[in-house]
């Protein structure tokens, strides 16, 4: 099966990178290897190529900085999942592609299903969203979408290396408390994304929907305390409401994901987020 991975560096790719790199069949590629916002580059690079699947890690995720790069942000979120998907069409292969708890406005007190109505608050959410419908509309291409939340990885920017490094430069940090989630170490999406491919059992359809995030919920004020507590640093924290840290972008306040129909579907347990970020910094680099 000879796969290709856009999306190279970050923290996703590195996770499946670290998982299957060595694998000759596997081809990694970051945007220096190819930009899929350019169409003709994106047709040039597959020509002729034998493609079973892409997997789509590629994406603008600057949720602020969203706000102002809107043609940017739609650029890799919607128009480059048009060319891979082009790309798929013509050669008949799967696409695997990543979205986000972005594309639900936050307004819920229950968890996310697949079937909940999107209705994302920000441009970074409505540019995943307008990539997740561009795969709905494809009905030729057999593809699957996960949707995740609060990504973090011992690759790439996330929330708990920027917790590490601001408590080893501070003594004391307001985190927002009122924001409910739950953090997803990539390294577990990744391992149990290979379930898509590997599991026999499984019916590709057209834009099948997965929901997938650790188990267990917190606020980023909990999941702070944790990270700190973990690493043994000793800070005063203190926690902030949405509108005492306000952002250029609005964030969901309730984006905790049911995933029942991937747990069932595949046939797995997830780990919980305490168990998972506690591996991700015994592992730290």
């Amino acid at each position: 099966m000879k796969v290709f991975v856009t999306g190279k560096g970050g923290q996703l790719a590195s996770e499946f990178e670290k998982l299957k790199g060595k694998d000759p069949d596997w081809t990694f590629l970051s945007y220096e290897d190819l930009d899929i916002t350019n169409e003709s580059e994106v047709k040039k690079f597959f020509k002729n190529k034998q493609i079973d699947v892409i997997i789509n890690c590629a994406a603008y995720t600057a949720v602020d900085q969203a706000e102002d790069d809107v043609k940017l942000s739609y650029a890799v979120n919607e128009t480059g999942v048009k060319h891979l998907l082009d790309v798929c069409k013509t050669s008949k292969s799967k696409l695997i592609h990543y979205s986000t708890d972005y594309v639900f406005n936050g307004e819920s007190s229950e968890p996310y299903s697949e079937k909940s109505i999107p209705d994302p608050q920000s441009i970074y959410g409505k540019s995943k969203l307008a990539g997740e419908q561009l795969l709905k509309k494809e009905k030729a291409v057999q593809s699957v979408i996960i949707r995740t939340s609060w990504v973090y990885s011992n690759f790439g920017h996330n929330f708990v290396k920027t917790m590490l490094r601001l408590g080893r430069e501070k003594s004391e940090l307001g985190i927002v408390s009122d924001q409910i989630g739950s953090p997803t170490y990539a390294h577990d999406l990744a391992r149990d994304s290979l379930k898509v491919l590997e599991d026999t059992r499984y019916e590709w359809k057209n834009a099948d929907i997965f929901h997938y995030s650790n188990e267990g919920s917190c606020s980023w004020y909990e999941f702070a305390i944790q990270i700190f507590h973990l690493k043994g640093l000793n800070l005063q924290l203190n926690p902030l409401s949405t509108e005492q840290f306000p952002t250029r972008a609005i964030r969901p306040k309730y984006s905790l994901l049911d995933k029942t129909k991937f747990k069932e579907t595949f046939n797995i347990e997830i780990n919980a987020w305490k168990y998972s970020l506690e591996k991700m910094l015994k592992s730290e680099i």
